[in-house]
């Protein structure tokens, strides 16, 4: 269900399943992993999460990107089937074989409004300090670059549930939206207390998102005009249509 519906759905009973948090870049993610820890684990003890170590990830994998991402891809469903942890926390991708593992299982995620998210991360990696890939480009050429603009269909990616399709194409826009569909809680960065509360609503524990994190960018930066979002809209509309619907429940 998403966190925008929550007066719609039956009373649901609280469960002992474990919650899966797939985590896209630049969705609050960090004051999520915190709230989730906190209200599913609790403050002192996190013998009970799993949370992915980015870094000892791409080690693990020795590889390119690809490699990165089939490692994780294995990894999470490994976890599961042999850790049974109370939460897991991570860049992962939802894959189709995972289906399995929804009855037993709460995945959840949070989506933000796709040209706010490409911003954001344009601004992390242009001003953020000490991150392994940062950018000095302008915006305009973050866009036009093959690398970034991929951030255009990152949900796409991310949900879609196999590789091998056209990220850009009606196919795999529908993937998406249909394997969202199946998660237990999809919020929405501008209603963390409502996915919270939806969390907390699956595992019977209050769960309170708390906000952290700020724009490294300095506080007057004007680096994007008008014209630049609009090139970031239409490199965005593989994630728009999938946010939309997300959004609407069209599904």
């Amino acid at each position: 269900m998403t966190s925008r519906r929550r007066h719609t759905e039956p009373e649901r009973t609280p469960d002992h399943k474990p919650v899966v948090f797939l985590h896209v870049m630049k969705c609050a993610g960090t004051s999520v992993r915190v709230g989730l820890a906190d209200g599913i684990a609790g403050q002192r003890d996190r013998s009970n999460v799993f949370e992915l170590d980015g870094t000892a990830a791409k080690t693990a994998a020795g590889g390119t990107d690809a490699d990165n991402w089939t490692f994780r891809d294995a990894l999470l469903p490994y976890v599961l089937d042999t850790m049974r942890p109370a939460l897991v926390l991570g860049h992962f991708r939802y894959r189709t074989r995972y289906e399995r593992l929804l009855d037993d299982a709460h995945f959840v995620t949070v989506l933000r409004d796709p040209v706010d998210r490409i911003v954001s991360l344009y601004r992390y990696r242009r001003y953020k300090e000490g991150i392994d890939v940062p950018v000095s480009v302008s915006f305009d050429e973050y866009l036009a670059s093959k690398r970034w603009a991929q951030e255009g269909h990152a949900y796409v990616g991310t949900f879609c549930g196999k590789g091998g399709l056209d990220a850009r194409s009606p196919a795999a826009i529908d993937a998406a939206v249909a394997n969202l569909s199946r998660f237990a809680v999809v919020g929405f960065t501008d209603h963390l207390s409502d996915f919270g509360q939806d969390v907390a609503a699956c595992v019977g524990k209050p769960v309170n998102i708390p906000a952290l994190n700020a724009s490294p960018a300095p506080p007057d930066t004007d680096d994007i005009d008008a014209s630049s979002l609009e090139v970031a809209r239409e490199v965005c509309r593989p994630d728009r249509e999938v946010y939309e619907r997300v959004l609407a429940r069209t599904w």
